[in-house]
């Protein structure tokens, strides 16, 4: 179910959330690029920051290296269409179709333009209009968290510091986040590169989540399999059977009514980027965007339905994940 454009933007979240003149908010478009040979990673985050430092900016962030920039452009270069998913910052553009890059950073320059096809887009019902679920509906959380295309085809060129890269015939991914600040503690990955399944993708997003007066242990996740999307959130009685970090891994258990779900990725090279706090841009944080996994998908009965190695996995360890699994016991 997809829901028309004269829908409320909380049944639309690919497009702007907020408003122009909001205070202490963000907001940000976060799309992973690997091109067919898998030697080419990198992700563009095109954000929004309301706040006693307002501005817009692009982030860039190249897999195998771990080398980061972050591009500062002034508030009025940032601008959104209200009915659709498009923003514009500078010279540079996102939409669910087609990225347009124009632009120097302290590190990399790049021209160009990707273009996807098939985008996979989260599947919507009325009771859960996004990845949240019914959380969605709740004003008062401090991040909101949607997932614009599990997995799609990309096309096109990109000039990196005079380095031409074809990205035709790799695959993408998109997600965003918008609110007042991310989570003090968490840990997120995601893949759409598997064993024998070029259509599946996976995320999963645990969290230490303020709420009221205290705090919870929430987790957002999803699992696409030959057109089947499985579900282990918060929001639908998933628990987190097992959870444990270290240097070398973290290691996952995850089960719904119906399904197991168990997950070790392997730690790789980070990159550091910035994220929000009360809608400023400054904290910094680590992500991974070549980490290899492995995953099994089973049936409450034990069957096996998939089992397989993933690769160039993003991965993201901020905070006190001790102090996260701790909640969990």
């Amino acid at each position: 179910m997809r829901f028309p454009s004269y829908f409320p933007r909380l049944f639309r979240p690919p497009v702007y959330q907020g408003r122009r003149h909001a205070k202490n908010y963000f907001e940000g478009w976060y799309y992973k690029h690997v091109d067919a040979t898998g030697k080419h990673i990198w992700s563009v985050i095109f954000g929004v920051s309301h706040s006693a430092d307002p501005h817009s900016f692009i982030q860039v962030i190249e897999g195998t290296g771990g080398e980061t920039d972050y591009i500062r452009f002034d508030i009025a270069d940032f601008s959104y269409d209200t009915d659709q998913l498009r923003v514009t910052i500078g010279k540079n553009i996102i939409t669910g179709q087609y990225m347009q890059l124009d632009l120097s950073g302290d590190k990399f320059s790049i021209r160009g333009r990707v273009e996807y096809s098939e985008t996979t887009p989260f599947p919507q019902k009325l009771t859960a209009p996004g990845i949240m679920g019914w959380y969605t509906y709740a004003p008062f959380m401090e991040c909101y968290h949607g997932v614009v295309s599990m997995n799609h085809g990309i096309s096109g060129r990109l000039e990196i510091n005079s380095a031409n890269i074809d990205f035709t015939g790799g695959k993408g991914y998109i997600e965003k986040d918008w609110g007042r600040s991310m989570p003090s503690d968490w840990v997120w990955l995601q893949c759409n590169h598997f064993d024998d399944a070029p259509g599946a993708s996976l995320m999963v997003s645990v969290a230490r989540i303020p709420w009221l007066t205290g705090h919870f242990p929430g987790f957002l996740s999803f699992f696409r399999l030959n057109g089947t999307v499985y579900r282990f959130a918060t929001y639908n009685r998933s628990v987190i059977e097992h959870i444990g970090v270290d240097q070398d891994a973290v290691k996952m258990r995850l089960r719904n009514r119906r399904h197991i779900l168990e997950l070790e990725v392997e730690r790789n090279i980070s990159g550091e980027l910035k994220a929000p706090v009360k809608g400023e841009m400054e904290r910094k944080i680590a992500e991974s965007l070549d980490a290899g996994m492995l995953i099994t998908l089973k049936a409450k009965s034990g069957k096996v339905l998939y089992h397989g190695q993933g690769a160039h996995a993003g991965l993201e360890i901020v905070g006190d994940v001790e102090q996260y699994i701790r909640l969990l016991k």
